[in-house]
């Protein structure tokens, strides 16, 4: 084929426009610009056939927004050429497009600058999964791009604020290098697309949490909670799953009157009102049809705190139900699960607790396990602990509101855990006195599943732990509530309780007394 035939399918070199192209790469209307001479566009900055100092794409930009049909001079100096259009041979753009993003307050603060990309953009025709992990540095980095370029300055800013190492700070910018490198305007990225540079060695929630500063995240991820909900409600009939599944929702998400619940309350109520709906499920299609009776008898097979919890869960199904119209009366009302009393707390073996003593293998841990085990403090307490609250100088410590002195071996744990702790994360700004791999590089607390991880797969926990401990104290000092209050800090209910079980394991143990 000659260099003049036409039959390429492409985009204009000069113009960008799409469509049937000569074999030299330019479409019919710019090969027919002899005229022109090549030069740096002042609008694009390109360096292609140009006439009064402007390409034909900003030309044709610049009639779009006089809204012209033609343009004979040069482009007027009052239009500012921010964006373009791209647009089919033949065709001239049909619409604006603008590729800018909103201001953004960044962690500190301080409103970050938004970015404006100054490159000729159009809207994506189809979504394609992208694989980072071919990325090579030698050939696709472009430090250059503006998406980039901004994406950096706010990592840094995070970095700054969060007081992340240097390692991780070097982790994130490479990995947004990878990620933004080839961004352009309109470009979303997801969670699993920024997956992939895990496998490149990079940190992904820093990274995403970057992303979804920028605004540029959409977030695929499963919802776990939904995910759980749906395999615990196929076994129930279809109308039943549906009713329940909605008032989950409501719980979830809140209501005009009612805020969100958090999702382990969600599953802990769906938990407790399974087996009734199971039973329920056998018989009957729907909720409409069960009545009270048959809410009687399953109640009926229950006893204690799992009567109460059941209740309380079918109580608030039944009430959403009716309120939201699926069903026509409240088959729970004027029931009552009577009065629950309390079990009373028993000791631990030793077996039990040198279990949970060898479990513990890091610092952190051990530390965990001496202030529940010595000063009986719960895992809510220990999650919401500061360092302010550690005076190591004075052997003092504060725990729940509730000043005491540090024994030894406590002591000892407490400066190796702080040696540890400056060690692993020297330049973090959390302040808690437990950190983990996540909670290191933000200002949250750690979860209660990461103080009872050591001890998981063994019969104990750490609550179990700190109630051995009081009923310990009330055992070897006698029965007295208020010894219990002063020591502990916990309240004279609370006190009273191990109090009476203490009194009651005297009793009938002589050799404790």
């Amino acid at each position: 084929m000659s260099a003049g035939k036409r039959g390429l399918l492409g985009s204009c070199r000069d113009c960008l426009s799409w469509g049937d192209l000569y074999q030299s790469g330019t479409c019919p209307s710019c090969r027919g610009r002899t005229g022109w001479r090549v030069d740096h566009c002042q609008g694009c900055g390109r360096r292609v056939r140009v006439r009064h100092g402007h390409c034909r794409l900003c030309r044709a930009q610049a009639i779009q927004h006089l809204g012209q049909m033609r343009l004979r001079g040069p482009v007027p100096p009052h239009v500012t050429l921010s964006h373009w259009q791209l647009f089919l041979t033949g065709f001239g753009p049909g619409y604006e497009l603008h590729a800018t993003s909103t201001p953004q307050p960044s962690a500190s603060g301080v409103a970050v600058p938004p970015v404006t990309w100054q490159l000729p953009g159009q809207l994506a025709l189809f979504t394609w999964p992208r694989d980072f992990t071919r990325f090579d540095r030698r050939t696709h980095a472009n430090p250059s791009n503006q998406a980039l370029v901004h994406a950096r300055a706010v990592a840094r800013d995070i970095a700054e604020a969060r007081g992340w190492s240097h390692h991780l700070v070097d982790e994130v910018d490479d990995a947004l290098v990878v990620l933004l490198s080839g961004h352009a305007p309109g470009d979303r990225l997801t969670y699993t697309e920024i997956g992939h540079v895990d496998r490149l060695g990079y940190n992904v929630s820093r990274t995403a949490e970057v992303i979804d500063h920028l605004g540029l995240l959409d977030d695929d991820r499963t919802d776990t909670t939904e995910r759980w909900l749906a395999g615990k409600l196929a076994p129930l009939a279809p109308a039943i799953a549906d009713d329940v599944r909605a008032w989950a929702d409501s719980l979830r998400h809140g209501g005009p009157r009612t805020k969100p619940r958090a999702a382990a309350t969600v599953r802990s109520y769906v938990r407790d009102i399974l087996p009734a709906l199971a039973t329920w499920s056998a018989r009957y299609e729907h909720l409409r049809q069960v009545t009270r009776d048959d809410v009687r008898q399953h109640l009926g097979t229950l006893t204690g705190l799992a009567k109460k919890r059941c209740l309380v869960g079918l109580r608030s199904l039944f009430r959403y139900s009716k309120r939201a119209g699926r069903v026509f009366r409240d088959p729970t009302t004027h029931l009552s699960a009577g009065n629950i009393r309390p079990t009373l707390p028993m000791p631990l073996s030793d077996a039990l607790l040198a279990q949970a003593v060898q479990a513990c293998t890091t610092s952190a841990h051990r530390l965990v396990l001496a202030l529940t085990a010595i000063h009986a403090a719960r895992p809510i307490t220990l999650r919401r602990m500061m360092l302010d609250d550690v005076d190591l100088p004075s052997r003092r410590i504060t725990i729940n509101g509730h000043t005491r002195r540090i024994d030894d071996l406590t002591a000892a744990l407490i400066a190796q855990h702080l040696a540890d702790r400056q060690r692993r994360w020297p330049h973090t700004l959390n302040r808690h006195l437990f950190l983990s791999e996540q909670t290191g590089h933000d200002l949250r607390p750690v979860s209660e599943g990461w103080l009872n991880k050591p001890l998981k797969g063994l019969n104990v926990t750490l609550k179990q732990i700190s109630m051995d401990r009081q009923l310990e104290e009330a055992l070897n000092h006698g029965p007295d509530a208020l010894h219990l209050t002063a020591v502990f800090g916990i309240g004279e209910r609370t006190a009273m309780r191990y109090a009476d079980a203490a009194r009651r394991l005297l009793r009938t143990d002589p050799c404790r007394s």
